[in-house]
């Protein structure tokens, strides 16, 4: 019985967590660029059952009664780099990528990070920046300054001036996603970024969240099922551990 209630906590907490990150996912449904993430689970090792009840010739002997699984518990948080549905804007400074890759960044700090947000801002210096500040950084890693001047991307993916200036985008793309850690902020890190040239880049333009929301709450409601689910199982383990002791304990 104390094996079955361990087995249904277990799963209550795997459950909670993946509510967490379900939870997350639906909360930046309409966040530029977000990638949805998933919570993969994966059970304990079995336990072997065994005992001594077993007679041969009058003493007792090991005999193996099978296996016993303990539940469940987290194995990582996965993210879907899947593009999502790219929609018009009327601002200059919003960009999309259409394709793979991720546009670098840098902070205040001198950190290096990538993003998909392309929903880009002019600071008071007149550089290019993220939403929260970061400088987005162009083909030569440095700063793309633009000023007042108005903005477009030619056929080629530079971004051209009208002052004159023509800059380009420094895209970097990952052999292995999964190298990936996401910081905060809609921004990554992560090593090995190499330059690629499968995408286009266009203007006025932003990548949605590639959050199915339909899907997530329908994921939401299941977990929220199933955590309520264990909890009774929980709870009717936990009242007959009590009458048993209660049992036990009484003088007769």
């Amino acid at each position: 019985m104390l094996r079955g209630m361990y087995t249904s906590i277990s799963a209550m907490v795997n459950l909670q967590s993946s509510q967490t990150v379900i939870s997350n996912n639906i909360a930046n449904a309409n966040t530029t660029g977000f990638k949805s993430e998933t919570l993969i689970s994966k059970t304990f090792d079995d336990v072997l059952i065994k005992n001594n009840d077993k007679y041969v010739n009058g003493k007792g002997t090991t005999q193996e009664l099978g296996t016993l699984n303990l539940g469940v518990k987290i194995d990582e948080v996965t993210t879907n780099y899947e593009q999502g549905v790219i929609v018009e804007t009327e601002n200059e400074t919003d960009f999309a990528l259409n394709g793979k890759g991720f546009f670098t960044v840098r902070d205040e700090q001198g950190n290096v990070f990538y993003t998909r947000d392309g929903g880009f801002n002019i600071n008071g210096d007149g550089y290019l920046v993220t939403s929260s500040g970061a400088q987005v950084l162009n083909s030569n890693n440095q700063p793309m300054y633009v000023g007042g001047s108005s903005i477009s991307v030619d056929s080629n993916n530079n971004v051209v001036l009208s002052s004159g200036e023509v800059h380009k985008f420094n895209i970097v793309d990952f052999d292995d996603y999964s190298s990936l850690n996401k910081v905060g902020q809609n921004l990554y890190s992560g090593e090995s970024a190499i330059a690629t040239n499968n995408y286009r880049v266009q203007n006025m333009q932003k990548e949605s969240s590639n959050v199915d929301i339909i899907e997530s709450t329908a994921a939401l409601m299941s977990n929220l099922r199933a955590f309520e689910a264990n909890q009774k199982v929980v709870q009717a383990m936990d009242s007959t551990l009590s009458k048993i002791a209660n049992e036990i304990g009484t003088v007769r």
